[in-house]
């Protein structure tokens, strides 16, 4: 039965959503030797994505296994009116780089009802690296992410950047559950990115045994050349978060920003974290905000309060 909604929303052709119903069929990207080519440093070119979208719209990508991808596992990019749901993505924990899907300079996209369990980001949004994205300047927007599930060791459960020259904006999160990460949500930027990261809604996320809950950082600092700008600076603001829970939780916040270019507009409402150490719960630098309801208390960078209502409405967008 075709699900009309994502015709009116996403003005997805309708003969599109007649192939939504596939028979659970398994894409298996053979990714062990190019794991070990990774790794001992034998290649001179990127590993393949397992399912690469290139200029296309009006995508259906539903009821499938995707396994064992080279690099990334889904990786839409340049791409308009995209659906992407109940896919179950796995790879090894300790394979290098196998994110789950990454949009990328994308808009119009939802990605709901999908498990993931790999060796890198869950889900990352992208836009461009460097003056590569700047210059080509398509922006990841109007992005609908809900009722995501899935572990990860070593990274995060929604990234967006590094890659984020083009500019990501208007990103709502829903429905989160993630166990056994390195990073709950993250935001990864750097000084030569240029672009911005702005109007994102993250809410009812419950995070098990991850490390770090709410991380920022703007010194994850590979660039593809040295023909990058170094005055070009990432503006990161106007991001809400509310109604996370975590237990075995190291590390509430981690907040690195630049010096003269710091995160702002940054609200944390009705989360809750069990920690399992006495040490440093939050790590503030270069950052502005606001919080309510939030345990433990975060540091004094964002200990101001600003009704939420009045917030919520100036900074974000409906997608």
């Amino acid at each position: 039965m075709i699900d009309f909604r994502y015709i009116y929303m996403y003005k997805i052709n309708p003969l599109a959503l007649c192939f939504q119903k596939g028979d659970n069929g398994t894409i298996d990207g053979q990714g062990q030797v190019w794991w070990e080519l990774h790794a001992n440093g034998s290649l001179d070119y990127t590993r393949g994505h397992l399912l690469e979208l290139m200029n296309s719209r009006d995508v259906v990508i539903s009821n499938l296994t995707f396994i064992n991808s080279p690099f990334w596992t889904i990786h839409p990019v340049y791409c308009r009116n995209v659906l992407i749901n109940y896919l179950t993505i796995l790879a090894p924990f300790e394979s290098p780089n196998t994110d789950g899907i990454d949009p990328d300079s994308s808009s119009r996209v939802c990605i709901e009802d999908c498990y993931i369990e790999n060796g890198d980001d869950l889900i990352s949004i992208k836009s461009g690296w460097d003056q590569y994205g700047m210059n080509y300047g398509h922006r990841s927007s109007k992005i609908i992410i809900q009722r995501l599930s899935g572990q990860t060791r070593s990274s995060a459960g929604i990234a967006l950047g590094s890659e984020m020259s083009g500019g990501i904006s208007n990103v709502y999160v829903v429905n989160l559950k993630l166990q056994h990460a390195s990073t709950g949500i993250r935001i990864k930027s750097a000084q030569g990115r240029g672009g911005y990261i702005k109007n994102i809604y993250i809410s009812d996320a419950i995070f098990h045994n991850v490390r770090t809950a709410i991380g920022f950082t703007a010194f994850y600092g590979e660039h593809p050349d040295d023909k990058y700008d170094p005055n070009a600076f990432p503006h990161i603001h106007s991001i809400y978060i509310e109604n996370i829970q975590g237990d075995n939780i190291s590390m509430a916040g981690d907040f690195q920003g630049l010096k003269g270019y710091p995160y702002h507009d940054i609200f944390l409402r009705n989360i809750t974290l069990n920690a399992t150490t006495t040490s440093q719960m939050w790590n503030c630098s270069f950052v502005e905000g606001y919080s309510e309801s939030v345990s433990p208390e975060p540091c004094d960078e964002l200990l101001r309060r600003q009704h939420t209502q009045e917030y919520c409405s100036s900074c974000i967008e409906k997608v």
